[in-house]
């Protein structure tokens, strides 16, 4: 999912901006609000990021 998203022409900045971590647990937060976590790492939290953005993807292409 990363490669794919290095070509891609959108700005990745916000989405740099809403993660975090806290007591060395990792979390995101959600666009409409709320978080998701907690990750025992950065990478498990990117990866789940990553998921998550290609499942709202794949509904959006859905509707």
């Amino acid at each position: 999912m990363r490669e794919r998203r290095k070509h891609t022409q959108r700005n990745t900045d916000n989405r740099i901006e809403r993660t975090y971590h806290i007591n060395d647990l990792w979390y995101f937060e959600l666009r409409g609000g709320g978080q998701r976590g907690p990750f025992e790492s950065k990478t498990e939290m990117e990866q789940a990021l990553d998921d998550f953005i290609s499942s709202q993807e794949e509904m959006k292409e859905k509707s």
